[in-house]
């Protein structure tokens, strides 16, 4: 069995392993925020690590998967993009990404005596939201639609393109590096 996946006969189970990693991950910004809240300031060193996962992990190879693999594949089976599932979630895709080029924008101005770190902080909350309400809807709305309207040889070539995209394009040590990551942040 490849790397990362299930057996050809699953649409989304990489997609669906790499959820709970994400999530794993916003838990672990979660309590970092509770600190930096009590103590105001906020860790730069922890939260470029998390723009890095946010950009590598869940940007670059998460919603490359789906964006290069998963949605072509649905939208040939009928799943509309325009006005459907599939733009929903590419719109949230770039409200994700300009959430992150504003988190990096403000640690960029964060001094030492302003109040800048409410700003990052309440940015990072936003990100957070937005990622869980993405993620319940794919995982309980677009994966299962998904998965009832693609055949075999949809799978197989999906889970190929996944796997071409986290071993080829990623790298399957850089993948592994940020599912560690997610456990120790």
């Amino acid at each position: 069995m490849p790397y990362g996946h299930g057996s050809a006969t699953d649409l989304t189970s990489s997609l669906r392993r790499d959820h709970e990693v994400i999530l794993r991950m916003l838990r672990r910004l979660e309590s970092k925020l509770d600190v930096w809240k009590s103590t105001n300031r906020v860790d730069r060193g922890s939260l470029r690590e998390f723009l890095d996962f946010a950009r590598t992990f869940i940007d670059r190879c998460h919603h490359g998967k789906e964006e290069r693999c998963l949605f072509p594949c649905l939208e040939r089976r009928g799943i509309p993009r325009e006005g459907g599932p599939i733009g929903v979630m590419l719109y949230e895709h770039d409200l994700g990404r300009q959430l992150i080029r504003q988190i990096e924008d403000a640690l960029k101005g964060l001094g030492q005596a302003d109040n800048r770190h409410l700003e990052v902080i309440e940015l990072c909350e936003s990100y957070i939201s937005l990622l869980r309400q993405h993620i319940e809807k794919e995982d309980n709305v677009l994966f299962p639609m998904g998965e009832n309207v693609s055949s075999l040889e949809d799978r197989a070539s999906t889970n190929s393109c996944y796997e071409q995209i986290e071993s080829f394009e990623v790298g399957r040590e850089v993948h592994e590096k940020y599912e560690r990551l997610a456990d120790s942040f």
